[in-house]
């Protein structure tokens, strides 16, 4: 018994045991539900126009968690948008949270979903159910601290991509110069017949890695060539240039800056960060 308060006790330090009761809860006059873990000193509320640093997770009524904010990012930031009237939403919650605290929230279910949009999850909710929400509101920004931070992010993950290019040709291809575009491209095998056009459609093999050396993707895993046509402004610029040097049964390697590949800010359904140069190893094995 002592062991499994020492682990209660433990636990309540950040979000508290299981609250999952209403008649453990505090009710404001919009009727939502909360609960403090820990009411910080500081005074300060949200005003329209901040932006909110939190943890949050929240759980259904089985107590199965259903979202947490550090496995996005742990500098988790939402716009605040104050309520028009009182009531028992999210941003209500926000709204009476002070610079420090740490609190509960039952919200309904059905309408926080309806509320966020997410239409195709309200046929497996009851119009009943609770969310039960944990929320630490960590820091209040003002718009221009957190435009700030993102450049000084940006400029800083810029400078990381350029030094590790730098570093890595300086010790794998010291002599090599790029294209008008920044690409640098290295025939390794030669092919046969005219090179690629624009007006050409390509299937290529390639295994592609991170300038580190960690692999990304391999065609070749699989036998599942990529097949475009040149022209297809939905292709990555570096490999629409590239093929343009190559001839059917030519091979070579390419080293893409973000620009040229997934983007500067990076690829979230390929799971590809930010500012990260790619090594290609094509093989162009046939085009019309």
């Amino acid at each position: 018994m002592r062991k499994l308060f020492i682990v209660c006790l433990s636990l309540f330090t950040i979000f508290g045991c299981d609250r999952t009761k209403k008649n453990e809860y505090s009710t404001t006059e919009g009727g939502l539900l909360y609960f403090y873990h820990e009411k910080s000193d500081l005074k300060l509320l949200p005003q329209d126009g901040n932006k909110l640093l939190l943890d949050v997770k929240y759980f259904n009524e089985k107590d199965s968690l259903l979202f947490n904010s550090q496995e996005i990012s742990p500098r988790f930031i939402m716009d605040f948008f104050p309520p028009a009237t009182a009531g028992a939403t999210i941003n209500d919650a926000f709204a009476m949270m002070h610079e420090g605290d740490s609190m509960s929230f039952l919200i309904n279910a059905y309408n926080f979903y309806l509320g966020a949009g997410q239409t195709s999850t309200l046929n497996n909710v009851s119009r009943s159910e609770n969310l039960r929400f944990e929320v630490r509101l960590k820091k209040i920004l003002s718009p221009e601290i957190v435009e700030k931070e993102i450049a000084e992010k940006e400029q800083e993950l810029k400078d990381e991509e350029e030094y590790l290019l730098q570093d890595f040709l300086t010790n794998n291809y010291p002599n090599i110069k790029p294209t008008k575009s920044g690409l640098y491209f290295i025939e390794t095998q030669e092919g046969k017949g005219p090179k690629v056009t624009k007006n050409n459609k390509v299937a290529i093999h390639y295994t592609a890695t991170y300038i580190n050396g960690e692999p990304i993707y391999s065609t070749y895993q699989k036998n599942d060539p990529l097949i475009f046509d040149v022209a297809d402004p939905n292709v990555w610029p570096c490999l629409s240039e590239a093929v343009q040097y190559m001839n059917k049964g030519s091979k070579a390697t390419i080293i893409a800056v973000s620009k040229l590949a997934a983007g500067e800010r990076g690829d979230k359904a390929l799971k590809i960060p930010p500012r990260k140069t790619i090594i290609f190893d094509l093989e162009l094995i046939a085009y019309k």
